[in-house]
């Protein structure tokens, strides 16, 4: 049995998660926040960090919970062209008992 574990989508979470198992990453991210608290301070806009904040929040979440070998062979499958027989996402983990 798998355990999700859970990432707040909030900078200071993902900031907290990449430190702990992905430093090299928490320092990219860190800048990508640090730039996109740049260019909304300029156009009066926050669309950049929420921007930053969704696509580091996947990353972190992939960190913590990484794709099962079954995953991983399915997402091949999927790429290389073959029918892996879920309808949605939502299939696939009631497929897992999730």
């Amino acid at each position: 049995m798998t355990v999700d574990v859970r990432v707040e989508r909030s900078a200071p979470a993902i900031l907290q998660v990449l430190r702990d198992v992905a430093p090299a990453e928490a320092a990219q991210f860190e800048s990508d926040f640090r730039d996109a608290l740049q260019q909304a301070a300029g156009a009066f806009d926050l669309a950049p960090v929420n921007r930053v904040v969704n696509r580091w929040w996947s990353i972190a979440y992939l960190r913590l919970n990484p794709p099962t070998a079954e995953e991983r062979d399915a997402a091949n499958r999927l790429r290389a062209g073959e029918d892996v027989g879920w309808a949605s996402a939502e299939e696939r983990l009631a497929a897992q008992g999730r």
